[in-house]
């Protein structure tokens, strides 16, 4: 995520919940009717997983105090705009390599089936894809991905077409939200501009996963935030708004947020406000280790960092140690208590800190999260 650094256990379907459907009527702001969306929202495309379009939301979640493994998902890669790219430049950002690097595509769902079925093989039961919203949202490209960001909304489809594959096998990956903060664009969240903003991000990723995919802890969705560096301003109102309007907007049901460290405290409001929702974590555990202060409710956990390729500045390297690294942070997680483990990163090729399939690696770190994340589960000590 650039420089900005601060689950022996089966997931028995009898273990699953069924969220119950609601017939809840969403306000007109959030349906779009009788009201026109304000001009700061003309890029909004909401799709038609929401009320009142849709009033049955069949989300079989996790319970409410099962334990999960998640991981950060990056889908922004095209194999055409990387080999162009190197065409040009004297470097390769890319310090480990996948297999499939050549037809890689955000387009494709064979690819996505490809890595989903890599993650249930490593254990992982949620992954959070690093959304960056829909066209017109952030008009600014963000390397890899081309064309702007469209990758963002292009992705889901493909990526929808890959978990119905694999609910139709019996083998089930769910899915949450990662909002990639960045496209947040330093909004004052606590205003009502700001809040419509920040919400709308939310709903329209939702709106356009079919439930039956979505991650849910007790019954409620994940909504996992990045760090909050482009947010001017946010207090406890900014996460109240979401809790309300996402509740009207999806059957009655509440998020399950996920926050980093740097969403602890209210920003910018003159009060040192501690605020509340359901998760805290800190983002760095790839280049810096597990954090073990007992604040945090995710067990973060990471394999290394590198992003002295790209030749700049004080750039941070942590060396995987031949996977023990990864493997002193895995243990610690099963030492933790924590609830939810999450692994930073399934694939962020620029920062060398994913454990997905690579050339020079193989499956090692597919195998070793497996047989941590089982017993993490299971509520076992580490081996």
């Amino acid at each position: 995520m650039g420089a900005r650094l601060w689950l022996l256990a089966v997931v028995a379907v009898g273990m699953l919940v069924l969220a119950p459907a609601s017939t809840a009527t969403a306000d007109p702001w959030a349906r779009g009717d009788d009201q026109p969306e304000p001009e700061y929202l003309a890029w909004s495309r909401p799709g038609p997983y929401r009320a009142p379009i849709n009033r049955a939301f069949p989300v079989r979640s996790f319970g409410a105090d099962q334990r999960v493994v998640a991981t950060y998902f990056f889908y922004w890669y095209d194999a055409a705009t990387y080999y162009e790219a190197q065409s040009r430049r004297t470097f390769d950002p890319y310090t480990f390599h996948p297999p499939d690097l050549d037809t890689i595509s955000f387009r494709d769902p064979n690819w996505y089936e490809k890595e989903f079925r890599d993650m249930l093989a490593a254990g992982i039961d949620v992954v959070l894809p690093d959304y960056w919203g829909e066209p017109g949202q952030y008009n600014r490209r963000v390397a890899p991905a081309p064309e702007l960001n469209y990758f963002a909304t292009e992705g889901l489809p493909p990526m929808v077409e890959a978990l119905d594959r694999l609910a139709a096998e019996g083998t089930p990956l769910r899915i949450g939200l990662f909002v990639d903060t960045t496209i947040m664009n330093d909004e004052d969240l606590t205003t009502e501009r700001g809040k419509q903003i920040f919400y709308a991000t939310i709903r329209n990723y939702y709106s356009k996963i079919p439930p039956e995919h979505w991650a849910a802890i007790g019954g409620r969705p994940l909504v996992w935030l990045y760090d909050a560096q482009r947010v001017y301003k946010f207090d406890q109102t900014t996460f109240d708004y979401v809790y309300e309007r996402f509740a009207r907007d999806f059957g009655g049901m509440s998020p399950f947020i996920v926050r980093e460290l740097q969403w602890e405290r209210a920003k910018n409001t003159g009060a040192d406000a501690l605020l509340q929702t359901e998760g805290l974590y800190a983002w760095g555990a790839a280049p810096f280790g597990f954090a073990d202060d007992p604040q945090f409710t995710i067990a973060q956990v990471g394999p290394g960092f590198s992003n002295r390729q790209f030749n700049r500045p004080d750039p941070i390297h942590t060396d995987r140690q031949g996977g023990r690294y990864y493997e002193d942070q895995l243990r610690k997680a099963l030492l933790s208590g924590r609830q939810i483990m999450a692994v930073e990163t399934w694939n962020e090729l620029g920062e060398a800190s994913g454990i997905l399939e690579t050339v020079e690696f193989g499956r090692q770190y597919i195998d070793l999260t497996r047989r941590y994340a089982d017993r993490f589960k299971a509520g076992l000590p580490p081996p």
